[in-house]
């Protein structure tokens, strides 16, 4: 099963000893180390940084859960690439996911201090790079980067303590510059990630949202609301502009888990797609947009309370 990408970061934090191994996925190289699945290469050292290990977290098959860990010699800063292929690929989704994960993580004081969109292995315009600062009681700076490249979504996370930040921004922007691609051709443009809270429905315009919403935050997102399950929170993201019967996503973790649901062309309902480890089964139809009480028993496994909502397998 996937796990939580926050939470293998967590794992990795130690640093380690060995140097990256060549593994069925990954090859080494004198000053690369190349994921094979992905067709993606990164740099043994990106500035105070070097990379220590590389594996695999996923019995999904090879390559589609791969990551590479880097670490100052010093031990101070630390930086993991992850390099995965979810369900639903999209950077703004991703980005999202993360920023809640590292919320939770590290208390409500983590905050964006700069965010903006800029070149990866050549390629202008096609990484999401956001700054964040306070992160464990303003002990730590964090760096995260997402790219797009065909249906793998790349993830650079890099820490340290809060005296470090131009180091977790050299080591961020380094790898990003030495990265390479094989097919440079199926990256996707990266766009700012902004979300508000969603109009009201008179202001809004009904919408058949299409299936590739969000587009890797090329549309503009809004919060319909949000859904809690104990101690976790999820947003309810719709298209803003659009009114409160448009398509909806739910992002569940950090790892490309998304709950998505969308408006059914004949009006009869909404359709669910499950992406992440819960993928799978047969799709899902409710008679009306399910509420955040009844997404909440969704995520938490309980299904959508049938007395509010009639759900029905579909054929």
């Amino acid at each position: 099963m996937r796990l939580s990408l926050f939470a293998l970061a967590l794992c990795l934090a130690a640093p380690a000893v060995a140097q990256a191994e060549e593994t069925d996925n990954w090859t080494t190289a004198a000053d690369t180390v190349h994921a094979r699945a992905a067709g993606i290469s990164l740099p043994q050292q990106a500035g105070s940084l070097t990379i220590v290990k590389t594996g695999e977290v996923s019995d999904q098959g090879p390559g589609t859960d791969s990551y590479a860990q880097y670490i100052s010699e010093d031990n101070v800063v630390q930086a993991t690439v992850f390099i995965y292929k979810p369900g639903f690929a999209d950077t703004a989704i991703a980005a999202l996911g993360t920023e809640r994960a590292l919320i939770e993580r590290f208390g409500p004081a983590t905050q964006r201090i700069s965010q903006n969109v800029t070149a990866a292995g050549g390629r202008d315009g096609v990484a999401l790079r956001t700054i964040y600062s306070g992160a464990a009681e303003g002990q730590l700076v964090l760096a995260a980067a997402f790219i797009r490249s065909g249906d793998f979504i790349v993830k650079l996370r890099v820490t340290a303590t809060s005296d470090r930040l131009a180091d977790v921004e050299a080591g961020l922007d380094g790898i990003l510059k030495a990265m390479r691609f094989d097919t440079p051709d199926d990256l996707r443009a990266a766009n700012l990630v902004k979300v508000a809270d969603c109009a009201s429905a008179a202001q809004s315009r009904p919408t058949l949202t299409t299936p590739s919403f969000p587009r890797d935050g090329a549309d503009a997102l809004c919060r319909r609301g949000v859904v809690t399950v104990g101690d976790a929170s999820f947003d309810m993201l719709q298209p803003a502009g659009r009114d409160a019967a448009s398509a909806l996503l739910v992002p569940t973790d950090d790892a490309g888990g998304l709950l998505r649901f969308d408006r059914i062309a004949d009006g009869s309902g909404y359709r669910l797609t499950r992406y992440g480890a819960e993928a799978g089964g047969a799709p899902v139809q409710y008679k009306a947009l399910p509420d955040a009480q009844q997404i909440a028993a969704i995520i938490g496994g309980k299904g959508a309370n049938p007395a509010k909502n009639t759900a029905t397998a579909l054929k």
